[in-house]
């Protein structure tokens, strides 16, 4: 008998790193590392300067991908027309949930520009904090570009954690009034200098951006296979805790509370993750403590930190959460070393998750408790956050009460589209003698991300924004099992969407948010591309 031989399959081929797909690459790496440090007069300009940087960068972006299109177009050969044409798909037919969702942001923005009392204001956001149309079409711009043209490659994360460390270790220093860069040099109001750090602005601010770099080292650490990036993800890890602990922002604690959980809870199903994230955690908080030797070398002498930073940093507590933490590293370690691949029980995450939610529902019930029902006990340190009054989080409850029956009161139209992107401004011009009494003449944002939309776009910006945060985390977690850099650019939106509820978006972070948001609908069109190639085969 004649014998046949079994050839093996043709190996995939290589894809071709195009020039599309360089460029926005290149523009990821300058978002990364030039933008969170880029500057031209110290604090007095660092909203503009970032606003223009993204500008532009996009701008050039948008311009070099278009013109690269249409050369190509204009240079591809004739198709023979004797094959057999497939039948040419409607727009529409390309688009998907995400897309859609982005339209109808963009469109909704544009409404409600036309429809505002001062569209040229509503156009620049020039009464807010340049959130107006214009940044809002260069977000989605960006969007579109990041989606269809980006290629992965590790050095990108990489340059994040890089780029992040400088941050971080300038903040740092600053606490310290150490000022390499000359930042408080021109400033004369103190509270100015406490409230400023990095080249980030605000502190608020700071704990924004930890909330969106942060989660991604942690999530990189563990996915990488590399041991030399992971030292490097780690040290961008501790440096962003340690930065964390000299912002004393609630919004930061809040994010990143809620992106630790999340991240104990997905990666318990897996030994190898499991160690590696709680090795992470062990580096979070030893970093807490080399800060606390830091402020040991100048004699305690810096900006202060908040009580709950004070508990890392500062008090016995902290070295009893990183022992606890350096032995559970150790133990899972060991057991990996005597049976690795070892499997989890899949209750283990649900078990988490579902203790974690009662703890959730439990802290609502007893916030209801106390701002509804026993209004009098006094709550001690915990008022400020347990008891939702006018005084609340820096009288950020003062308001989101008056946002609401600004909501009320506003007109049909304005419920719908709202007063004007980035017009929060006029809105609440009526209650600004009121803000008075919490030494605050005037506001331009809610300081609540959800509620400035619902009052300067109204329901249907509201809705189409959450549309866009929802979608996103929806297919991260549905194809995170296909590409795990999914759970490191889902980690990026979901703490950001968390600390948003007390902060306010503007153009020093927001940028970020919404590229992570971008290379999540990335990575889940090239999941779903190989998806569907394997189901063809």
């Amino acid at each position: 008998m004649a014998s046949t031989k079994h050839k093996n399959p043709a190996a995939k081929p290589k894809e071709k790193y195009s020039v599309q797909q360089a460029l926005t690459n290149y523009y990821l790496l300058v978002m990364f590392t030039l933008f969170p440090l880029f500057f031209t007069d110290a604090y007095f300009n660092i909203r503009h300067d970032k606003y223009y940087f993204f500008i532009i960068l996009t701008g050039i972006l948008v311009i070099a991908e278009f013109l690269i299109i249409m050369t190509a177009s204009v240079d591809k050969p004739p198709e023979d027309s004797k094959l057999e044409k497939p039948k040419p798909k409607h727009l529409y037919e390309e688009l998907s949930f995400m897309d859609w969702a982005f339209i109808v942001f963009l469109g909704v923005n544009v409404i409600s520009t036309l429809l505002s009392a001062n569209p040229l204001d509503a156009l620049l956001g020039s009464d807010g904090r340049n959130n107006g149309l214009l940044l809002m079409t260069f977000y989605t711009a960006a969007y579109f570009m990041i989606t269809r043209c980006f290629k992965y490659f590790e050095y990108i994360f990489v340059a994040l954690a890089f780029g992040s460390m400088i941050v971080y270790a300038l903040a740092v220093l600053n606490s310290f009034y150490i000022d390499p860069l000359g930042m408080f040099t021109l400033l004369t109001d103190q509270q100015i200098i406490t409230d400023f750090t990095s080249t980030i602005g605000n502190k608020n601010l700071l704990s924004s951006y930890i909330c969106i770099a942060m989660p991604v080292m942690i999530a990189m650490s563990v996915i990488t296979e590399k041991t030399l990036l992971r030292a490097i993800y780690l040290i961008a890890t501790g440096l962003g805790f340690a930065a964390l602990m000299t912002a004393d922002s609630d919004s930061g604690i809040l994010g990143m509370a809620v992106f630790m959980i999340i991240y104990l809870v997905w990666f318990s199903n897996s030994l190898v993750r499991l160690k590696r994230f709680f090795l992470s955690a062990t580096v979070m908080l030893l970093f807490a403590k080399l800060l606390r030797l830091f402020s040991l070398c100048f004699d305690d002498k810096s900006k202060g930190f908040d009580k709950f930073q004070e508990i890392f940093v500062f008090s016995g507590i902290g070295w009893i959460l990183l022992a606890a933490c350096a032995v559970i590293t150790g133990i899972l370690y060991l057991i990996d070393y005597k049976k690795p691949n070892i499997t989890i029980s899949k209750a283990v995450p649900i078990a988490l998750a579902v203790v974690f939610g009662l703890c959730a529902v439990a802290m609502i019930g007893i916030m209801v408790y106390f701002s509804c029902i026993d209004t009098k006990t006094d709550l001690g340190s915990f008022e400020r956050i347990i008891r939702f009054n006018d005084k609340w989080g820096t009288h950020r409850g003062f308001m989101w009460i008056r946002s609401i029956w600004i909501f009320g009161d506003a007109s049909f139209i304005e419920k719908l589209f709202g007063v004007g992107p980035d017009m929060f401004y006029s809105a609440f011009r009526p209650y600004f003698n009121d803000l008075l009494k919490y030494g605050d003449s005037s506001t331009n944002a809610a300081h609540n991300e959800y509620l400035n939309y619902l009052i300067t776009i109204g329901i249907t910006g509201l809705l189409s924004y959450l549309a866009i945060v929802c979608g996103t985390i929806k297919n991260a977690v549905k194809y995170a099992k296909e590409n795990p850099m999914l759970i490191a650019c889902v980690s990026a939106v979901i703490c950001y969407a968390v600390q948003a509820i007390v902060n306010l978006y503007q153009p020093i972070t927001t940028p970020l948010f919404f590229i992570f948001i971008a290379l999540c609908e990335a990575f889940v069109r090239n999941a779903k591309a190989e998806k569907s190639a394997v189901s063809t085969v």
